[in-house]
């Protein structure tokens, strides 16, 4: 079962210097058999639109194989990606494998499990007949990002003066296909993928920085935070998490120093 959720974009800036609501802990979560992990379903090939009606990718299997060590179902819930932290303060979610990136101010609102689920980098992709090998060889065209994430915070951070935000990579595609963008930054795997599957990009100069995404969670939830940790590391020791990267990326990003 997928829920489509939509908060404002005001409600997710405030939720981060708030203080957080009480939340489910595990035995909570065990007693009610169902765990709620948000995504986005706007990053494939990690979470997107299945044929069903709900969300596919790297995300939702590594959320479901959590849930089944847990002993509880899991209900994906879809979330615009700058609502997630504020939904996760609020209770609304249990946990979120998002694909998130450590940042400070994340980390004052939520909790981050101790590793990264997975390693990346940010890769500045461009249309395939660009010449531009370089954010300064694009001569100021604009730039797409998702809204929210760390590569609109990458652009601001350096001023880049022309920064235009989306939903998610798909709408991005769709901008740079029809011109309104001169390039787009994301992860190197996600651009690759689109690359493999159709998308008229190619990858315009070395990674700008590395992108190791980690599982959240709610502020005071130890136990599930806990019981999280074991399941990702036995997952990381049989083999699963690195299936699960096979399967869905066709190469295994679970492994630092790749």
């Amino acid at each position: 079962m997928t829920t489509v959720l939509k908060y404002a974009s005001l409600l997710s800036a405030l939720a981060l210097g708030a203080a957080s609501v009480a939340h489910a802990d595990l035995a909570d979560i065990k007693k009610r058999g169902e765990l709620r992990v948000v995504m986005s379903g706007e990053y494939p090939p990690f979470s997107q639109p299945g044929p069903d009606g709900g969300l596919v990718g790297f995300d939702v299997d590594v959320a479901r194989e959590i849930g089944r060590r847990l002993g509880v179902k899991v209900n994906v819930i879809k979330a615009e990606f700058p609502s997630i932290i504020a939904g996760l303060q609020a209770g609304q979610f249990d946990m979120a494998v998002a694909s998130q990136s450590k940042t400070p101010e994340r980390e004052r609102a939520v909790d981050f499990l101790s590793r990264p689920y997975y390693y990346d980098g940010f890769q500045l992709f461009v249309p395939a007949n660009s010449t531009a090998t370089s954010l300064n060889t694009l001569g100021g065209a604009p730039v797409a990002v998702a809204q929210g994430t760390v590569f609109e915070k990458f652009l601001r951070d350096r001023k880049y003066p022309n920064v235009a935000t989306y939903s998610g990579e798909p709408e991005i595609y769709l901008a740079l296909g029809a011109g309104r963008a001169g390039g787009m930054i994301t992860t190197r795997t996600v651009g690759s993928v689109a690359i493999k599957n159709g998308q008229k990009i190619k990858a315009a100069g070395p990674v700008l920085q590395q992108d190791n995404p980690y599982i959240t969670v709610g502020k005071n939830q130890p136990q599930l935070k806990a019981a999280v940790e074991r399941a990702l590391n036995a997952m990381r020791v049989d083999g699963t998490l690195k299936n699960i990267s096979l399967k869905y990326l066709g190469a295994d990003i679970t492994t630092p120093g790749r």
